[in-house]
């Protein structure tokens, strides 16, 4: 048992090399950030990043792990571990003959939960890694603010995830990261988006009619953000993105790319109910637009987040084609509600062929 103990201090210096590397892609990052907020978000789709984002340094020493012979049960009353201060964390691990097994590592994380347990086999000269790790109720901007990252969402994250990597070095794991991850964050805050912008030019759009004036960034607050992932080769797919926003609903369906840390996504924003306080007439949404999901492209560094989204024009096109479609509708049911029902009914099948 002990009071502190900072695992950090134990790890090997950054190479050259990996600062080289890490500052390259800060620039590129920093760079994509200040054209997307360039003129309150219409400028062009952000590129995807290019960029590697992990370090080719050796992670792991192996010779002395495989001589290891261990049966340990550690507490702390803080442990710090990759800059993250776990409170009263508990340490069970076992090793012989290079197999090593991480029975658990608990313990409070910034008013939440963290656990984890894994194995590493090192018998070989490529070390395999499997992870299970559980967050639950922690702040996601604490997490990303002590890995030198500019959060681009608050909120109280809880993460499951199930995945497995091989190699001896960070983008040897990434590079070949397979498993499953489910993320939902509550009460949380897209900070300095441009939802609410691009939303309205949309719908302005739709209405043909020109907004009076450029709606700028701001943070929009959810309710709630969940999504599920399936990592193959350091690149996740994620079908099933949803957040919820009063008034609002967004559907994302996209990759995240960890090997740049970078993103693509399309989006559908679907207007549920026009109870928000919108001062400009060109972006209110009509009886004909309701329920229609407006389309948002999204793509860039993952620590954009939604500054990286765009309007989808070509999509947008699809949904006035749709909204023209109802109105049609519209009048073709008053004109039917005068005759025969059944000569409506086989007008209606008619048209709906």
């Amino acid at each position: 048992k002990g009071d502190t103990f900072n695992a950090d201090n134990y790890l090997p210096a950054k190479s050259e090399a990996a600062k080289g590397a890490t500052a390259a892609r800060q620039a590129e990052v920093q760079s994509s950030e200040a054209g997307a907020m360039a003129a309150g978000g219409s400028t062009p789709l952000p590129e995807a990043p290019t960029k590697g984002a992990w370090s080719n340094d050796k992670l792991l020493p192996l010779t002395r792990l495989r001589s290891l012979d261990v049966n340990a049960d550690l507490a702390f009353g803080e442990l710090t571990l990759s800059q993250l201060p776990i409170q009263n964390a508990v340490l069970k691990a076992s090793g012989i003959d290079g197999q090593l097994k991480l029975d658990t590592l608990s313990g409070g994380l910034y008013n939440g939960t963290f656990q984890a347990n894994g194995t590493l086999d090192v018998r070989q000269d490529t070390p395999v890694l499997a992870l299970q790790s559980h967050i639950k109720q922690v702040p996601v901007e604490r997490i990303l603010q002590a890995q030198g990252k500019n959060p681009p969402v608050k909120g109280q994250l809880t993460l499951d995830s199930n995945l497995n990597g091989r190699g001896n070095s960070q983008k040897a794991l990434i590079d070949s990261l397979n498993g499953t991850t489910s993320i939902v964050i509550n009460n949380g805050v897209l900070l300095n988006a441009n939802i609410e912008q691009q939303l309205c030019t949309g719908i302005a759009l739709l209405n043909r009619k020109t907004l009076s004036a450029t709606p700028g960034g701001k943070d929009t607050p959810f309710q709630e953000l969940r999504g599920n992932l399936t990592f193959r080769n350091g690149v996740a797919s994620n079908p099933d993105l949803k957040v919820r926003i009063p008034g609002l609903t967004l559907n994302g369906n996209g990759d995240v790319d960890l090997r740049v840390l970078g993103m693509d996504y399309r989006v559908g924003i679907i207007v549920e109910g026009d109870k928000r306080d919108v001062p400009d007439p060109a972006c209110q949404v009509g009886a004909n637009f309701q329920g229609i999901e407006v389309p948002l492209r999204c793509r860039g560094p993952l620590e954009l987040g939604a500054k990286a989204c765009r309007l989808d024009k070509d999509g947008l096109g699809q949904v006035a084609l749709k909204a023209a479609g109802n109105r049609l509708n519209e009048k073709l049911e008053e004109k039917l509600d005068k005759v025969n029902p059944k000569l409506k009914d086989a007008l209606k099948g008619l048209f709906n062929r």
